[in-house]
């Protein structure tokens, strides 16, 4: 198969993924079915690096898109040995065969045989290893926010380009059909001139909620060195390790979890593209 038939071909995995994730059930129905003309030896494989909570989610999206898309989740990988087993046997039952199953990102991207990654690893980590999978020659799609990091941002972005990659970001927002009806009334010009945009995000619930995993996790079951990725080290720490989003060494708070998906839609909503990527870098980059 030629590389131009497999950069559509995943190009219409990652796009059509988008829309799985913001829960459309007619996805699989009308999603373009390639499998129907590729063989099997040109299935798409994928490797789901990070299948923590979120990351179960997007397995169950894979598998629903995987019949028409001739993909298959081949390889799973996560740091810690409870999430690795876990991940193996669901996909194991979404595909009838057990995926190979990885510690470490870095065995992934050696892997000839992996053709692309969904990166759902905790947020800090996104930006530096989107470069890495860039780096090594591989497509991916990489859950919001990309970067929390300016520096590593651009880096990831830089590599994407020079190494001519296809990724998409999850700010899957932009899937949902009621994000699409006002984005269509907005195109009609029906609010005229737009001078500002306010934006409400609601959410009642405690922030500081704990989670069970906290419990569970054992120093000796993961590598603490490679989850701190580039942060300065400090002693392992369950609670860190399950609910970084809650430390500002380790995330950014609601503007980098709710914020980055309003923004976006605001964007989206306004015509008004990230300048810093340029035009080059907005043609490469496919926004869910």
């Amino acid at each position: 198969m030629s590389n131009l038939k497999q950069n559509l071909d995943r190009r219409t995995f990652l796009s059509q993924s988008a829309a799985a994730i913001a829960g459309s059930s007619a996805l699989a129905q009308n999603a373009l079915s390639y499998g129907k003309i590729l063989g099997a030896n040109d299935r798409i494989a994928l490797c789901h690096v990070g299948v923590g909570s979120r990351g179960s989610e997007l397995d169950l999206i894979v598998s629903k898109v995987a019949p028409t898309h001739n993909v298959e989740m081949n390889a799973v990988c996560d740091l810690w040995s409870m999430n690795r087993d876990k991940a193996v046997a669901t996909n194991t039952k979404y595909y009838n065969r057990a995926p190979r199953a990885f510690q470490h990102i870095e065995d992934v991207l050696a892997d000839k045989d992996i053709d692309a990654v969904i990166l759902s690893t905790p947020d800090f980590s996104h930006s530096p290893l989107l470069k890495m999978t860039a780096d090594a020659g591989k497509d991916a799609y990489v859950e919001k926010p990309m970067g929390d990091v300016l520096e590593e941002a651009k880096a990831a972005r830089d590599a994407v380009l020079k190494n001519n990659r296809i990724v998409q970001v999850g700010t899957q927002h932009r899937s949902e059909p009621y994000q699409q009806a006002a984005h269509d009334l907005i195109q009609t010009g029906a609010l005229g001139d737009v001078s500002k945009v306010e934006i409400v995000w609601n959410y009642h619930g405690p922030r500081w909620r704990g989670r069970k995993e906290t419990k569970l996790i054992r120093e000796q079951d993961t590598d603490w060195r490679k989850f701190l990725l580039n942060k300065p080290y400090r002693p392992f720490d369950p609670q860190i390790y399950c609910e970084f989003r809650l430390y500002k060494e380790f995330s950014s708070g609601i503007p980098d979890q709710w914020m980055s998906h309003a923004i976006d839609l605001v964007h989206w909503f306004m015509n008004d593209n990230f300048s810093a990527f340029g035009r080059v870098a907005r043609r490469r980059f496919c926004m869910a």
